[in-house]
C-alpha cells in the first residue's frame, strides 16, 4: 500500500465514521483523517492486524458512503489505515464529492 500511497492524491479531511470489522461483532465510532480514492486513514486508539477486512462508513454530512477494505496499517494510538477495496456504485459519487471537497478546502488553505 505505501507505494501506492505515494502515488495518490491523499487529502486532510474530518468526518465522523465507523469502522466494522468483517465477521465479527466489532463496530468502533471513529473519524476520518485522511481521504484518498483508494483509502483513508482513521483515528483510533486499538489497533487491528494489517490484512483485517473491515467496512468503513463515512459520515460526512450531506455526503455518506461505504466501502470495503483492509487494515493495511496500524499504529498504537495513532490509528489504522485502509485501503479500499470495493465501492459500491451508491456510494461512488458520495466519496467524489467528498474527494472534492477536501481539494478545493486544501488549495484554499495552502494556495
Amino acid at each position: 500500500m505505501e507505494q501506492g500511497r505515494h502515488q495518490t492524491s491523499w487529502y486532510p479531511f474530518v468526518a465522523h465514521a465507523e469502522l466494522v470489522v468483517e465477521d465479527s461483532n466489532v463496530c468502533l465510532t471513529t473519524r476520518v483523517s485522511k481521504l484518498s480514492r483508494q483509502g483513508c486513514d482513521l483515528q483510533l486508539r486499538d489497533t487491528f492486524a494489517a490484512g483485517t477486512s473491515v467496512v468503513v462508513k463515512v459520515y460526512a454530512w450531506p455526503h455518506f458512503f461505504q466501502a470495503r477494505g483492509t487494515v493495511c496499517y496500524s499504529e498504537h494510538g495513532h490509528g489504522v489505515g485502509v485501503a479500499f477495496k470495493k465501492i459500491e456504485s451508491d456510494y461512488a459519487s458520495a466519496l467524489d464529492a467528498c474527494l472534492l471537497e477536501a481539494e478545493q478546502s486544501q488549495h484554499k488553505y495552502y494556495g
